[in-house]
């Protein structure tokens, strides 16, 4: 019968991402930060460096300015943040991202 003890592990696990994730676009909030889109990252996310171009499933690429690695993950979701000042941040996995849009062409 470890059935229900792993099932009821994957749903405490669940429940505190969406815990740590509501925490942290809170904070954001509390610094201006909206967030204005919903999309996903193409291909697997390792994290963020200035090196970094990740490219969303809505056609965007986002160059981080952050550096931050995080546990390999499969096409996540992304949430695009911005504040009044125009200054961007994407959220993945819980931990938010400084940088900027370019244009695919560059």
């Amino acid at each position: 019968m470890k059935t229900p003890a792993v099932l009821m592990g994957v749903l405490l696990m669940l429940a505190m991402s969406v815990v740590a994730f509501s925490a942290d676009l809170e904070s954001l909030a509390k610094e201006g930060y909206k967030v204005v889109e919903e999309t996903k990252v193409v291909g697997e996310f390792k994290g963020c460096d200035a090196t970094t171009a990740l490219t969303f499933t809505n056609g965007k690429v986002f160059v981080c300015s952050t550096y931050a690695y995080s546990f390999a993950v499969f096409m996540p979701d992304a949430y695009l943040l911005q504040n009044d000042k125009k200054d961007i941040k994407v959220l993945i996995n819980g931990n938010a991202y400084s940088g900027s849009f370019v244009d695919k062409g560059k």
